[in-house]
């Protein structure tokens, strides 16, 4: 629940429903995923295979593509600030924690490599 009383995973999982609950790993603060423009972005690098090795140079891994919806997903090891060195959040129970970490994950794809996450995925029923 957010400070607003407000649960802010309602209409999260693409059609299914996120049960379960976090249980303070910190795996999922370890990393940065962003989503960037697939085709502008091969067009500037003149490929996919061009691009894959420029931004391995930087410690950044491209972990998936969506000609459909034209996106290419990024992800690189830098973790959060607020992450201890016991993996807990300092700002776990607090307002200041961001609004993406309130959500995540949002899809089961989200923590497929992250097998200690309490979190699990279950279709939407519809009445």
């Amino acid at each position: 629940m957010t400070a607003n009383g407000k649960n802010p995973l309602q209409g999260t999982g693409g059609g299914s429903l996120r049960t379960g609950e976090c249980h303070s790993c910190g795996e999922c603060c370890k990393t940065v995923n962003m989503t960037v423009v697939r085709d502008i972005t091969i067009q500037q690098h003149g490929s996919l295979e061009e691009l894959e090795l420029y931004l391995s140079f930087r410690g950044i891994r491209v972990v998936g593509s969506d000609e459909k919806r034209n996106q290419l997903y990024y992800s690189m090891d830098l973790p959060c600030s607020e992450l201890t060195k016991d993996n807990k959040c300092r700002v776990h129970d607090s307002p200041q924690k961001p609004l993406i970490c309130h959500r995540f994950p949002s899809s089961k794809e989200d923590i497929e490599d992250i097998p200690e996450c309490g979190y699990s995925f279950q279709p939407e029923r519809h009445l």
